[in-house]
């Protein structure tokens, strides 16, 4: 697939009071989505929830370089340098992700000459199903053991409040969610400064190979790391992986793995083992391994 050129939708200003245009919004992962195998490449995971995040909900008329294109509910107009930009994923994990989607029958892809493809996330509704939040919640609980329909439609209004992010994802289960529909609660974000990252690394480590220039490459090393470590984490800890588990692993590291500071000569190899920078330590595996004390001194 080649670079998306997109003048995204043709107007908007007219577009502005449509609420669908804004990317904004829930999106419903059932937790079978756990027993498949796909979700034990994390970066498969990220892939495909990104893909399901980016599908159109509903239908529209979107404007590229080569004419007006109709792009349907689960559908959507990318190209793979533009997954990649978004998602972080390096280029050939990405290629090869959507070949093996494509080939088990979870996606469409099709070219639009060589400027961008056309991808359908097939059978979507299985996955978004156009019926309000709670009845979904409450049918899914009470009636598991068949596949019954899941009820009406959501009304006009409770989409147009769902669209706008109005109902959370966590809300979902809670008797009091009619009320919450009706109130614009915040946000929580939490990201991660790459500098603060750094200067953690030099504070813990002064005796390491200093770093000294955050590089784009570093910044998505960081990324990455964050990601696949929290997977890690999770598994270990129950959580996700955070500042103060970096500082945690860092700490660790300057008491018990003193040998990845050392310049000593490899008599194996006729080299040098030359001490460790940051770029080693940010890998999911040398995360794992210190963890699980493979990396102590001996």
């Amino acid at each position: 697939m080649g670079v998306v050129k997109l003048s995204d939708y043709r107007s908007q200003e007219n577009q502005a009071d449509k609420p669908e245009y804004t990317g904004k919004g829930f999106a419903l992962i059932h937790r079978q989505f756990m027993d498949s195998k796909l979700y034990k490449d994390s970066q498969a995971v990220h892939l495909w929830l990104h893909l399901i995040l980016k599908a159109n909900y509903s239908p529209a008329v979107v404007s590229t370089d080569i004419g007006e294109m109709t792009v349907g509910r689960g559908q959507m107009i990318t190209g793979r340098p533009k997954l990649v930009a978004e998602t972080f994923i390096p280029d050939n994990k990405v290629k090869s992700l959507l070949r093996s989607f494509e080939s088990k029958g979870m996606l469409k892809i099709e070219a639009i000459g060589r400027k961008f493809s056309l991808i359908t996330v097939l059978k979507y509704d299985d996955f978004q199903p156009q019926n309000c939040p709670t009845d979904v919640q409450r049918l899914s609980n009470a009636n598991t053991s068949n596949n019954a329909a899941l009820g009406d439609d959501c009304p006009t209004v409770v989409q147009r409040l769902s669209i706008n992010n109005n109902i959370y994802n966590n809300s979902l289960a809670k008797a009091n969610e009619s009320a919450l529909a009706n109130e614009k609660l915040p946000r929580k974000k939490t990201s991660v400064s790459c500098r603060d990252v750094i200067d953690a690394y030099h504070e813990i480590l002064p005796e390491a190979k200093s770093v000294r220039a955050l590089t784009e490459k570093r910044r998505s090393s960081i990324q990455t790391f964050w990601r696949k470590a929290s997977v890690v984490t999770r598994q270990l800890d129950g959580h996700g992986f955070s500042m103060e588990d970096w500082r945690k692993y860092l700490t660790y590291i300057r008491d018990n793995c003193r040998w990845m500071f050392e310049e000593r000569p490899n008599p194996q190899r006729g080299t040098v083992w030359h001490k460790k920078g940051i770029d080693y330590l940010l890998n999911d595996n040398v995360y794992l391994k210190v963890r699980e004390g493979d990396h102590d001194d001996r």
